[in-house]
């Protein structure tokens, strides 16, 4: 008896390991970890919009936070809370880097494509931005880029071309989100629309 009472605590042991792992492979997986990733990117987002001038416009903060209220501005909103939740989530989903980093490549450019789209639509109806919409399209724009991140982390691994590609495009958009407020072009995207604000110059060039 107590020969099978040994035997019977083992195989429970293992039973319970085996269930902590279907746990732990549940809790990491990309669909979890990128829908837990979407308040974070909403809160982060939010803070990021307001830093700037909580910071009393400290200049080294202008690449991430927002420095006026144009629509690239509002990009970086949505970039780098999400390039810091990608790096928290690719220590629990355990995938292979390459793989993983090309389809945040990817799956970053969703949310800026959605909040130009929408802004530039919706102004263009009404001749003007309101507040409740802006809110709703970062909000939208949010979620369509980690549904997106689900998509492609979900798929079979990309081959080495396309993985480049994709990384290839993560490095542009750390580039373009990093520089581009000290050095905007003299286009619309750039310029607020309320004050001319152009990058951190108070004036449209």
């Amino acid at each position: 008896m107590a020969a099978h009472a040994k035997i019977a605590r083992k195989v429970g042991a293992v039973a319970v390991f085996q269930a902590e792992q279907v746990d732990d492979s549940r809790w990491n997986s990309p669909l979890r970890q990128d829908l837990l990733g979407v308040p974070f990117i909403i809160a982060g987002g939010s803070a990021l919009h307001f830093a700037f001038s909580w910071a009393d416009e400290w200049p080294p903060l202008a690449i991430v936070a927002a420095t006026n209220e144009s629509i690239w501005e509002h990009l970086k909103l949505a970039f780098w809370p999400s390039l810091v939740w990608a790096l928290i989530e690719s220590r629990r989903v355990g995938l292979p880097a390459q793989s993983y980093w090309a389809a945040k490549g990817v799956s970053f450019l969703v949310a800026p494509i959605v909040i130009v789209v929408v802004f530039q639509s919706y102004t263009a109806i009404l001749g003007r931005n309101l507040l409740v919409l802006d809110i709703g399209t970062f909000v939208v724009a949010v979620v369509l880029g980690q549904l997106g991140s689900i998509w492609l982390l979900t798929r079979r691994p990309v081959v080495k071309p396309a993985a480049w590609v994709g990384i290839a495009l993560l490095l542009c958009q750390l580039a373009a989100f990093s520089l581009l407020t000290y050095v905007p072009p003299n286009h619309p995207l750039f310029i607020d629309p309320r004050s001319g604000a152009h990058g951190l110059s108070e004036t449209q060039p």
